[in-house]
């Protein structure tokens, strides 16, 4: 008997309902998953050769001596293993170091540089580095193959420290003595070549503004063209010390001097007055025996037409007051023969 439409239609969707389709495709997914699983099992169970880079670090280094050229930071092994160990080594190279011992590091005998050149063949390593990395591979090469050593001797000397300091004091402030750098003297330690051509260390630049009282300040050591020169400190301390001031006023008499032979000289006036800076603590101390003014004629042409002789200072009190200046330094004067 023939089926109806209708009933045909049930059958279809009876056969290709989602159920049934979800069982078979998860069978199929199942299957697939599996067939994965085996290929690369299969895939990553043979030997593969490729090249792992690793961070260096070379140890044992003579002590005596000092690197003025950088060592190779990275190096390259050319490896051969089964794919899972290739993966999980090529995963730990990005944290890992190899160590290289180089105390038996060997000297270029045809060396004319005035440094000492050594060289060390990694390839002679193959054994110690493979070591460090397991027994589930093996290193085929490494490059480079060969790594130099520039040294120069250690050496030491003791240099003064240079202050690149500009400073400023505020208002009816001065400088009270010289500038104490603490220390003043550094011991520097480096290659002898580069310690021969260094007479001093140089601070940074720095700038201080309004100051007014005794003051220290941190000023760093500049490191340029010193990368293998070792300063000892970073810093030094400058200590500055302050002192309010006051301006003052004293009436000199003028000096004459290196008048012409048989002539006698007279300036009018006869004195003049010096102006200057000075600390409260010194002000009763100055007084006019410790200023100097001359009128040297030995610079002035007395035929000249000219009456008039430019005063100079010639004698002022030692550390004691600042701003020295003479006011009105043109003078007149009159010479005559004896």
């Amino acid at each position: 008997m023939i089926k109806s439409i209708p009933e045909k239609g049930k059958v279809i969707l009876k056969k290709y309902s989602p159920k049934r389709l979800d069982k078979r495709l998860y069978a199929f997914l199942v299957c697939l998953l599996l067939s994965a699983l085996l290929w690369l099992v299969t895939v990553f169970s043979k030997e593969y050769t490729t090249n792992i880079s690793y961070s260096a670090y070379f140890l044992n280094l003579p002590s005596d001596k000092i690197l003025i050229k950088d060592l190779p930071r990275s190096i390259t092994i050319k490896a051969k293993a089964s794919g899972f160990s290739l993966l999980g080594i090529q995963y730990s190279a990005k944290n890992d170091t190899l160590f290289i011992d180089a105390s038996n590091i060997r000297k270029y005998i045809n060396n004319s540089n005035e440094s000492e050149v050594y060289y060390l063949l990694l390839n002679h390593h193959l054994s110690a580095i493979a070591e460090q990395l397991g027994t589930n591979i093996l290193i085929d090469k490494i490059y480079p193959d060969t790594v130099s050593f520039i040294f120069d001797y250690k050496s030491q000397k003791i240099v003064p420290v240079k202050l690149n300091l500009k400073y400023s004091f505020a208002k009816q402030y001065q400088q009270k003595g010289d500038i104490k750098i603490i220390p003043s003297q550094i011991l520097i330690k480096g290659p002898k070549s580069v310690l021969n051509t260094i007479d001093y260390i140089e601070t940074v630049s720095q700038q201080i503004n309004n100051l007014e009282s005794t003051s220290k300040h941190i000023v760093a050591i500049k490191k340029d063209g010193l990368e293998n020169v070792d300063t000892g400190i970073k810093a030094v301390v400058a200590e500055i010390a302050s002192e309010k001031y006051t301006e003052a006023e004293l009436t000199i008499p003028i000096t004459v001097k290196n008048v012409p032979f048989g002539y006698v000289a007279k300036t009018f006036p006869s004195k003049v007055n010096v102006k200057y800076n000075v600390s409260l603590d010194n002000y009763e101390s100055i007084n006019s025996s410790q200023f100097v003014v001359e009128a040297n004629f030995d610079s002035t042409n007395v035929n000249g037409g000219n009456n008039r002789i430019l005063v100079r200072l010639a004698k002022q009190p030692a550390n004691k007051v600042s701003n020295v200046r003479v006011i009105n330094p043109q003078v007149e004067y009159i010479i005559r023969k004896l």
